[in-house]
């Protein structure tokens, strides 16, 4: 079927960030990821503004809102709201090309929509992007965020049941953000989106950031494949 999730190595319906049906519309699991993206930037945007001088509590914010809204759409999309994720599921023959567009389009654009959305909620204006150059402790901390989600994400999806990956990553990227310079962005459509947020951010460091990020996980990806081998896909009931 065409757009439809593939499966080479035979993932197990019960993996999670796969979604349950790939018989599902794309237009319809583009959406959930869409809707989702959009709602975890509110999150992302709004507890910063709000908690600005307390970054635990919004980092609690943060993953709380993340660990819901990918336990209430993974059955749909498999709860992805992050390029990298979708990217990588392609390069690893999981996902079709044309699913993997319409993902990344989604989560993008639900990003930039719920980034404006949260300006308006707290009537702050957008602010003006830069061209300031990333300094290497940013990029740095975005590779290590970056590789260590991905991590999480690839070997949870070979060796736990659906709903226990989302609560590692949540655990993750609690610890992450609290104790990275960046506070843990790992997120392509988030480090996009915070250009219309109402700090100010720059244009040069996002795109770098976008570099070290996909590096990251696609460093994650290849020791998942070599902790978990092709064919080994462990069954959560064992």
């Amino acid at each position: 079927m065409e757009g439809a999730l593939l499966t080479p190595r035979r993932l197990r319906s019960s993996s999670c960030f796969v979604e349950d049906d790939a018989g599902i519309s794309i237009g319809r699991r583009s959406l959930a990821e869409g809707i989702g993206t959009a709602m975890l930037m509110v999150a992302v945007v709004g507890s910063g503004m709000q908690n600005a001088d307390q970054p635990l509590s919004s980092a609690f914010a943060v993953v709380g809102a993340l660990v819901g809204l990918i336990v209430a759409l993974r059955a749909v999309s498999g709860g992805h709201f992050n390029p990298v994720i979708t990217v990588l599921q392609w390069l690893s023959g999981q996902r079709g090309i044309d699913c993997t567009l319409a993902y990344v389009a989604a989560q993008v654009g639900g990003g930039l929509t719920g980034t404006i959305l949260a300006d308006l909620i707290f009537a702050r204006p957008p602010g003006q992007p830069s061209l300031a150059l990333p300094g290497i402790p940013s990029l740095a901390s975005e590779a290590f965020a970056t590789f260590g989600l991905m991590l999480i994400v690839f070997c949870c999806s070979r060796s736990v049941g659906k709903l226990a990956g989302p609560l590692a990553v949540g655990a993750w990227l609690l610890g992450a953000i609290v104790s990275t310079p960046t506070g843990s962005i790992a997120n392509p459509a988030v480090a996009v989106s915070l250009l219309a947020a109402p700090s100010s951010a720059s244009v040069v460091s996002t795109a770098a950031l976008l570099l070290v990020q996909f590096a990251g996980g696609g460093l994650a990806l290849r020791c998942a494949s070599v902790l978990y081998p092709a064919g080994e896909v462990r069954d959560p009931n064992d």
